[in-house]
């Protein structure tokens, strides 16, 4: 009975200790995930990285699965995917030691389904790392600088797109396909300028106008005033009103 107990009591230090092992090991991936930066070599800004990522995604809703959203971080990603519901999804956040965690995605808003998603196999890896390290670049900054990198329906074209965000909290965008790389906040700017001259244009307008207009009170060019004198003759009345 005591050599029983005494094996028992050693597998059970073996299995504590093999799940001790595994947790910390398990805290390390989470605390590297977090502390990841974009330029590591094992980024997920990487094509390769992502690629291996996207097929774990790709295992949990097929090859002709379609995305709400895609979130990619250095050290990991989110992916919410569609169940074919209006009002629920699924979420998928993918560790970079490969570990899956699922959770359930409520859906809200005024939109429909088929008007927010998008199919996975449209994501092409070699495009978003390219457009990070663009984006950067744009910037005069690294892959180090880049927080995080989303691929969605944009809401103002209705098309889905990729958006990368920099640490100094602008963004810049494209297609699905990397074409149309712009910065909103740019192109704001610019409309901006725009406005700006059609309104100084319209000031400056509106000057030259009141300047050149003749004053509805101002005296009769010099011949007039002179024939209207010389038929006003002495009544002072008619001379008068000669020089309104």
């Amino acid at each position: 009975m005591f050599r029983s107990l005494t094996i028992l009591g050693l597998i059970g230090a073996a299995v504590g200790l093999f799940f001790g092992v595994k947790g910390a090991i398990t805290a390390k991936h989470a605390t590297d995930s977090v502390n990841r930066k974009g330029g590591d070599p094992k980024s997920q800004f990487h094509a390769d990285r992502l690629s291996q990522s996207l097929d774990k995604v790709r295992a949990q809703v097929g090859d002709d699965g379609r995305l709400l959203a895609l979130n990619v971080y250095p050290g990991y990603i989110e992916a919410d995917a569609s169940t074919g519901s209006e009002d629920r999804g699924r979420s998928f956040r993918i560790q970079e030691d490969g570990r899956v965690d699922k959770l359930p995605v409520t859906l809200t808003g005024p939109g429909t389904l088929k008007d927010n998603v998008f199919p996975i196999n449209k994501v092409d890896t070699k495009v978003v790392e390219k457009l990070a390290g663009e984006a950067a670049a744009k910037e005069h900054l690294g892959l180090d600088d880049v927080s995080h990198i989303v691929v969605t329906v944009m809401p103002d074209t209705g098309k889905p797109g990729i958006s990368v965000y920099l640490d100094n909290q602008r963004f810049w965008r494209a297609s699905l396909d990397g074409k149309g790389m712009s910065s909103p906040e740019a192109d704001a700017r610019k409309a901006m300028a725009g406005v700006q001259k059609t309104l100084d244009g319209l000031d400056n307008s509106a000057t030259t106008a009141k300047t050149t207009a003749p004053s509805t009170g101002s005296a009769a060019p010099k011949g007039d005033l002179t024939a209207c004198l010389s038929a006003a003759g002495t009544d002072a009345a008619k001379v008068t009103a000669c020089t309104k």
